[in-house]
């Protein structure tokens, strides 16, 4: 009797320690529902009136995420970075683009768990160390021409199926890719240009990770044909809900 006590205390230690580790989410999750459309635009004046939203921020600010496992850190960093973009645009009213504030993702500094990062150092320093392909299809960087803002937080049992759905989305909206098969040219968004090097590392090449996620007539046309590819013109303009 005395050991089935011992293993049922230890068993309960060991599911408090970890539960213990995790960070409540559930407050973004909430602003992600109230703020965002089903496109993926965001309503910055809502979070900017958020008291919910500050109290979030400050959270993340002092957070310790030294004991998360792998997808319990790669889904804290996303929801961080997307919530900091959300921030830094709040911090400068009346922008029409993030490339209007000098800095925006290389020099302007944030706290997030208990260190002092630029966007861009949360992204590659962090993020992409964890995960370097996929993770390019939830950072949102508050531009058009963005992967989709989703309207739920990544979450650590699931964040692989989120990413991985967001960009069959991504890949499949004609606005961001799109195959033009009369003249077998493959139009792509400028993201697989500059971030070439990871694909290539992981797929071999931009166009097999492409295939891997394009729906299967268009894949099956890249596997019968040779195409060109072409960048598509980054849109920059605010991913902003227009104001009724």
């Amino acid at each position: 009797m005395k050991k089935i006590k011992l293993i049922a205390t230890l068993l309960v230690f060991i599911v408090t320690v970890h539960f213990g580790q995790s960070f409540d989410q559930s407050a973004f999750d909430k602003l992600l529902k109230e703020y965002v459309n089903e496109k993926g635009m965001v309503n910055y004046k809502g979070f900017a009136e958020s008291n919910e939203f500050m109290e979030y921020l400050k959270r993340i600010a002092a957070a310790d995420i030294s004991g998360f496992d792998k997808n319990e850190k790669l889904s804290f960093l996303i929801n961080a970075y997307n919530a900091l973009v959300i921030k830094n645009v709040i911090d400068h009213p009346g922008i029409k683009s993030p490339m209007q504030v000098r800095g925006f993702f290389d020099d302007i500094e944030f706290e997030v768990f208990g260190e002092d990062l630029t966007l861009n150092e949360l992204e590659y320093d962090y993020v992409l160390k964890i995960e370097p392909v996929l993770s390019h299809f939830g950072l949102v960087c508050a531009a058009v021409s963005c992967p989709k803002l989703l309207r739920e937080i990544y979450k650590p049992e699931k964040v692989y199926e989120q990413l991985e759905a967001n960009a069959r989305d991504f890949l499949n909206n004609k606005y961001k890719n799109r195959l033009d098969k009369e003249n077998k040219t493959l139009y792509l968004s400028e993201i697989f240009k500059w971030f070439e090097k990871y694909f290539t590392g992981k797929y071999g090449s931009v166009l097999n990770f492409v295939k891997k996620y394009m729906n299967e007539a268009d894949k099956k046309f890249l596997e019968e044909n040779e195409v060109d590819i072409e960048f598509i013109r980054y849109n920059w303009a605010l991913n902003k809900q227009k104001e009724k």
